[in-house]
């Protein structure tokens, strides 16, 4: 029962999140200048927004699996 509660609450911060996080990328939809130093490039702050939450998705994801796989060999 208590790991049932657990994954309810952990459902719904990240759905308030997700939600925070749509909110604030549709808010900000002008252009601005990407520079990685040698070229630049103009795109909508949204697609870069979207991006990095992504990028924070797979990097979260990968580093829970890895500590899960850990746990698992102990």
């Amino acid at each position: 029962m208590k790991l049932k509660n657990k994954r309810q609450i952990n459902l719904i911060i990240s759905l308030i999140l997700a939600l925070l996080a749509v909110i604030f990328v549709v808010l900000n939809t002008k252009l601005v200048e990407i520079n990685f130093g040698l070229f630049s490039f103009k795109l909508p702050l949204i697609i870069v927004l979207v991006v990095m939450i992504i990028i924070g998705v797979l990097l979260g994801y990968f580093l829970g699996h890895d500590q899960q796989i850990t746990k698992k060999k102990n």
